[in-house]
């Protein structure tokens, strides 16, 4: 998105300047847009692929707090089947 917006900047900057800076404006413009961008969503997408592994599994292994469950109020959903 702010290479959208580098490029219509450089293109009014490039119309005022005239000239050769009417292609060389936009495209830089343009170009300083698109490592903004890049480097945006690096930062908004955690690092750019880099997971924290062993901290998603030291979350799931915390019990939850506040839950009890009644075992005798539980139904047993599966039959337990005889190897015999």
């Amino acid at each position: 998105m702010l290479c959208c917006v580098g490029l219509i900047g450089g293109m009014a900057v490039g119309q005022s300047l005239g000239g050769p800076w009417t292609y060389i404006a936009p495209a830089a413009g343009f170009g300083i847009g698109l490592v903004a961008d890049m480097k945006f969503m690096k930062g908004m997408h955690g690092g750019g692929g880099k997971h924290d592994m062993a901290g998603d599994a030291r979350k799931d292994a915390t019990p939850v707090r506040g839950m009890e469950v009644d075992e005798s109020r539980v139904p047993q959903q599966l039959p337990q089947l005889d190897k015999g």
